[in-house]
């Protein structure tokens, strides 16, 4: 019977021992630390209050790279998208929020917002197609008569119609 060496032991043992350590510096490196995101969300926030939406959007899709569960990142792009007027990637960034957090109330009022500038565009868009001699251009004009009112009316009671 062959006699076993602490040698025999040894080698393997350390093998698998390196082995795990590299692994877990890999899995280290493919995760930013805390820390960083921090720096990242700051850089956000300070660029966001700055009106440099260019600049914060940038760190906000960073920031989900690493954490694309993030509600109040999602809620800031989706900020960002309604004031710049890019309304279908605000309705998808405010609904996302709302997936993680469903009681997020501000993002159910910008959300809101951002559908009645949608539907704004849609009675303009109409009213250019369908011109002044279809049955239809009258209601689509009382239409957006109205939600033009309804948006006055709310713009002259808030300062800023999304909600920070």
């Amino acid at each position: 019977m062959e006699r076993l060496t602490p040698l025999k032991f040894t080698l393997p043992l350390l093998a698998l021992l390196t082995m795990g350590c590299s692994s877990n510096e890999v899995a280290k490196a493919d995760k930013p630390p805390t820390t960083s995101l921090l720096v990242v969300e700051n850089k956000a926030e300070a660029a966001y209050h700055g009106g440099h939406l260019d600049i914060s959007e940038g760190y906000y899709r960073q920031l989900l790279d690493a954490k694309p569960r993030y509600s109040p990142a999602w809620f800031r792009l989706g900020n960002i998208y309604t004031r710049n007027n890019r309304l279908q990637a605000a309705v998808n960034a405010y609904q996302r929020c709302l997936q993680l957090d469903i009681n997020h109330e501000k993002a159910w009022h910008n959300l809101a917002v951002a559908r009645m500038r949608q539907a704004t565009d849609v009675l303009l868009s109409a009213q250019a197609q369908i011109g002044s001699n279809s049955p239809m251009s009258g209601q689509l004009a009382r239409l957006l008569d109205d939600i033009m009112a309804l948006q006055t009316n709310y713009s002259a009671k808030v300062s800023n119609d999304v909600a920070d």
